[in-house]
């Protein structure tokens, strides 16, 4: 398994034509067309040989080339929320209440190595994740998240359930921005979570 190393495939959002993309960053299709053909741009074809770009490839080319993110842009994207927890429960929980937060959209897994893989298919806008899944444990999954490039701004909320101080003082020193301690209440949980999607430019 190759983690946080994939591209963004398999997975509905929005497609953009040339013509779109000059209009968002006010230059000419022709400069839109030689972004794509000297590969800064990652574009794909239709069958009849008309360019399309996805949305995530678009945001990406963006931010590389320190290029302002247009409002039609930023309002086009959902807010991606992975949970990383091998307890059925609090799966079913946590997902319930991150769906009363509007256009959000909530993935799982309970493996860390499953996770890798979704956070780089997938590029979730926050992550809530368990330090004591099976497999490639949370330390790990963070590790490999804040050594990419692509990935390491990604806002990571620990999970846990009651731990010693030394433990918790681990998890905090991880590189994670929030810890939240099972079990949780909705309104809490969801204020938390809203509060990091925000601050992350997404809420």
């Amino acid at each position: 398994v190759i983690i946080f190393e994939q591209e963004v495939s398999g997975l509905p959002e929005k497609i953009y034509t040339t013509y779109q993309i000059g209009k968002f960053c006010q230059v000419n299709i022709r400069t839109v067309i030689r972004w794509i053909e000297t590969g800064k741009l990652k574009a794909y074809s239709t069958p009849g040989g008309h360019r399309r770009v996805k949305w995530s490839d678009l945001i990406t080319f963006l931010k590389q080339n320190q290029m302002p993110i247009p409002r039609e842009l930023e309002e086009a994207k959902k807010k991606k929320i992975l949970i990383v927890d091998n307890d059925p429960e609090f799966l079913e929980t946590a997902t319930k209440f991150l769906k009363t937060i509007p256009d959000s959209e909530v993935s799982t897994t309970a493996s860390g190595f499953d996770a890798g893989v979704l956070v780089a298919e997938w590029l979730p806008d926050l992550i809530l994740l368990n330090f004591l899944i099976p497999g490639l444990d949370g330390f790990e999954v963070i590790r490999k998240l804040r050594e990419n490039t692509r990935l390491k701004k990604i806002p990571v909320i620990a999970v846990t359930s009651y731990l010693d101080t030394e433990e918790t003082n681990r998890i905090k020193n991880s590189g994670i921005d929030a810890i939240i301690t099972k079990p949780i209440d909705r309104e809490g949980f969801v204020k938390k979570i809203d509060r990091l999607l925000y601050s992350a430019g997404v809420g």
